[in-house]
């Protein structure tokens, strides 16, 4: 049995008894005996059903779930339990993992029903599923995963195929989205944008060569990457509709995916002219929310400078940065120099750590790597602070967000001049609405 399965369980358990139970009794000691009882061979609805009548609880389980009342995607919310479904499988994948040593085969998608999408994760390595299936799925549940409202298929769920025409068409038909709007788990998407860049490339697919297109899209909200399994003899410069693809993303880079089965379709290119795909600028906050997008830009004050800014060395072989002499993959070796900010900005609404190289941190200084060789290290630091320190700035780059949270890979930079006089009227009138 998976963690999180166990974990769900225990779940079910805590929710079973009763509040005014004159017994205590924490997670960890829950999971620990349920877990003798699973070892012992304990049916798993027993077990549960001996440890809620044991800490005073009166509620029955099954393995069915408590309800069978259909949930509809949309409604669903983290850690709910016992979850009905009947929906589609927009996407399924395999996955090799390895848990506790041993390597285990799971697999992932997204579903979809009238309602919405959702992606989800199945703990079961012999899902007899595929792409287009209607699915009765019962005893599921839900995790938040970085934000997101995530369905797990564990051990102790029941899934069923039926007929397609159990859900409406409406579960089947593409939704429109600005560029924007694109995030991970959103499944039979309709998208109108212009090719920025497309490359080819050959991959191995289960033995099998296959040609797959990669590049970049945009419409006048903004950017995000894409992939399509099908030659649909795209070009730089077109504008296409695309009906009929999904999205997942990449450190909260949306990217759009699809397949032959999809709908692609050229459009007149005045349909997006190119001068309305202006830089996307927005403020940090909203990045944080939707962690990361495909080249936009923030305004802010620099509120810190952390450690690791300045000269430091590389490694000669793969150029990562050398911690005491060493690389961690290298081991003891003759570094490189190089340049580099490491940087937080703060736009009022939120901050965001930022990563710039060696050529923007000498076109921010005014000083080039050689210059700033030539300095020792607390000079130079009482020069970056000089210069950089309280001041705003505009930073372009990839956002990217993970558990630690979001940051830029800047390609651009610049210092921004404050007009005084107009801050401070800005300023003044916030506070007047304020009041």
């Amino acid at each position: 049995m998976s963690e999180e399965d166990l974990k769900s369980h225990v779940d079910d358990i805590i929710n079973a008894l009763s509040e005014k139970s004159e017994k205590e009794v924490t997670r960890e000691e829950l999971e620990k005996e349920l877990s003798k009882f699973i070892e012992y061979g304990v049916p798993i609805d027993q077990a549960k059903q001996t440890l809620i009548n044991k800490f005073g609880g009166i509620a029955v389980l099954t393995s069915t779930g408590s309800s069978s009342e259909r949930t509809l995607i949309s409604d669903l919310q983290p850690n709910e339990r016992s979850v009905n479904l009947l929906c589609h499988i927009i996407t399924v994948n395999p996955k090799e993992i390895t848990v506790k040593g041993d390597n285990r085969k799971i697999f992932y998608g997204i579903l979809g029903d009238e309602s919405g999408t959702i992606p989800f994760t199945a703990w079961n390595s012999d899902l007899d599923v595929e792409k287009g299936d209607v699915v009765e799925i019962s005893n599921a549940y839900t995790r938040d995963w970085q934000g997101t409202v995530q369905l797990n298929l564990g051990d102790q769920m029941n899934i069923k195929k039926t007929d397609k025409d159990k859900l409406p068409e409406s579960a089947f038909e593409a939704k429109e989205f600005k560029v924007k709007d694109l995030r991970s788990g959103l499944g039979s998407v309709d998208v109108t944008a212009r090719i920025l860049e497309i490359n080819e490339r050959e991959v191995n697919v289960s033995g099998e060569t296959k040609k797959v297109f990669s590049g970049t899209i945009a419409d006048e909200t903004g950017k995000a990457q894409f992939t399509s399994w099908h030659d649909f003899k795209l070009k730089d410069g077109d504008v296409v509709r695309i009906t009929g693809g999904y999205v997942k993303s990449w450190k909260g880079i949306p990217q759009l995916t699809f397949d032959e089965r999809a709908t692609v379709k050229k459009l007149d290119k005045s349909k997006i002219p190119k001068g309305d795909l202006k830089l996307t600028k927005m403020p940090i906050h909203m990045l944080i929310e939707k962690r990361g997008a495909l080249d936009v830009e923030v305004e802010g004050t620099v509120i810190e400078i952390r450690p690791g800014s300045g000269v430091i060395m590389r490694c000669a072989e793969c150029n990562r940065a050398l911690q005491n002499g060493e690389c961690s993959i290298h081991g003891k070796i003759n570094g490189k120099p190089d340049l580099r900010l490491k940087l937080v900005v703060d736009d009022g609404t939120g901050s965001i750590s930022s990563v710039l190289n060696k050529e923007l941190t000498e076109k921010l200084l005014g000083k080039t790597l050689e210059e700033c060789k030539k300095m020792n290290e607390d000079d130079l630091i009482n020069e970056i602070n000089k210069t950089l320190f309280a001041r705003k700035i505009s930073l372009r780059g990839n956002a990217l967000g993970d558990e630690f949270g979001t940051s830029m890979i800047v390609k651009d930079t610049k210092l921004v001049d404050v007009d005084v006089k107009e801050e401070a009227e800005r300023l003044s009138q916030e506070l007047e609405e304020l009041l």
